[in-house]
């Protein structure tokens, strides 16, 4: 490989990068190693394989060659180019893109987005204008593509991952990229709160859709009108959702009344008690759970609504308290009764590699401790009630 070969790699690799040619920098790469051959004198030791001697050639070289393109002037001409925008608009979401592969800690996504969607990294067009705006102060000062690739790194580790408070910002300025993300999450919630319910087929799909419908007209509204709750976590903002749907599930059986809508509603600590919860989806459970001392024992409707919470939201001290030694066991009646999956289905994710014989007594016994669970949950949920009395 010569002098000529080693230009033409650089440059070639430059343009793709940093899009010379579609931007108009250049007309071409062959005018891009016209114009640099003349600038780049080889060191004495380059071909030693010394990657310090490259590193620190190849950074002065194209210095020099941005300096002779007037790369500065070509962004202070174009800044508020639709083209350029775009460009920069791309370097930021490979940079987010990135940025999310390696972080290693919790976000927003965990609870509010259906993978492989994201809301802690979303880039949308409307944030990336408020970022813009900001980074205009400073794209002026810019000699070389790689000065602008700081300056969009800058701007997205300080912007990611989004939180709880940030969503909420880009959800009440009406972002609807943001939006979008958050209705996959609705629709998911609202899946799984129907899934218990045992109703006809005729109506099924139109309980579905109304309860999707309506559960995120409601969202919409009451969050960019800014009289959503305050909420401690994403998580709790989950519950809040699922809340939302149940209730607009309830609001959508009641619209379609008839023998044949709704079957069977069963009963237990889960599945109805969910079905129980206030019909004001906003009320906050950790009021609920200051006055356990008001539960009228004797009303089955009360006792399930507030144990249905502690479990849903897991209200300590009470959640501790309450599946202490059966936690597993509590999460198969999650799994069960909230993500709606049977007991084959869960028999067969915790039974993997047991022969089907194995897996047929391994799901009876699920069934059998899911009775005995839910049993036990109501039993020593009334025990914490009659303590809480005295």
């Amino acid at each position: 490989m010569d002098k000529r070969d080693i230009i033409a790699e650089l440059v070639r690799k430059e343009c793709e990068a940093y899009r010379l040619v579609e931007l108009g920098v250049l007309s071409s790469v062959e005018e891009g190693i016209e114009m640099i051959l003349p600038l780049a004198g080889l060191p004495d030791d380059f071909w030693g394989g010394n990657p310090d001697c490259f590193r620190k050639w190849r950074k002065e070289l194209l210095r020099l060659f941005y300096a002779r393109i007037a790369y500065g002037d070509f962004v202070r001409r174009e800044k508020k180019n639709y083209f350029f925008r775009r460009f920069l608009f791309a370097m930021k979401k490979r940079i987010t893109g990135r940025l999310q592969e390696d972080w290693k800690g919790t976000t927003i996504d965990k609870d509010l987005a259906v993978p492989p969607q994201t809301l802690a990294f979303k880039l949308s067009k409307m944030l990336d204008g408020e970022l813009y705006e900001k980074e205009l102060l400073f794209i002026a000062s810019a000699c070389m593509p790689s000065d602008l690739e700081d300056l969009c790194r800058q701007s997205c580790y300080s912007c990611f991952p989004i939180g709880k408070d940030e969503l909420f910002v880009r959800l009440k300025k009406d972002d609807t990229e943001f939006w979008d993300v958050l209705y996959q999450t609705v629709k998911r919630l609202t899946g799984l709160v129907t899934s218990g319910q045992y109703v006809s087929i005729q109506y099924r799909r139109e309980i579905i859709q109304d309860t999707w419908s309506d559960a995120t007209l409601f969202l919409r509204k009451k969050i960019t009108e800014g009289e959503i709750p305050d909420f401690e976590s994403a998580y709790h903002f989950r519950n809040y959702i699922a809340r939302v749907c149940l209730n607009k599930m309830k609001e959508s059986i009641r619209k379609n009344s008839s023998s044949e809508v709704l079957l069977d509603i069963p009963g237990g600590v889960l599945d109805a008690g969910f079905l129980l919860l206030e019909e004001d989806p906003g009320y906050d459970c950790r009021v609920l759970t200051g006055f356990m001392e008001d539960i009228d024992m004797e009303n089955e409707e009360e006792v399930s609504r507030m144990l249905t919470v502690v479990l849903w939201d897991k209200v300590e001290p009470w959640y501790s308290q309450l599946t202490k030694d059966i936690e597993d066991k509590t999460k198969l009646l999650f799994l069960h009764y909230v993500d709606g999956l049977p007991y084959d289905a869960i028999a067969a994710m915790q039974g993997n590699g047991k022969s089907e014989k194995e897996l047929k007594r391994l799901e009876n016994k699920m069934r059998q401790d899911a009775v005995r669970t839910r049993r036990l949950l109501r039993q020593r949920f009334m025990n914490l009630l009659r303590k809480n009395v005295k």
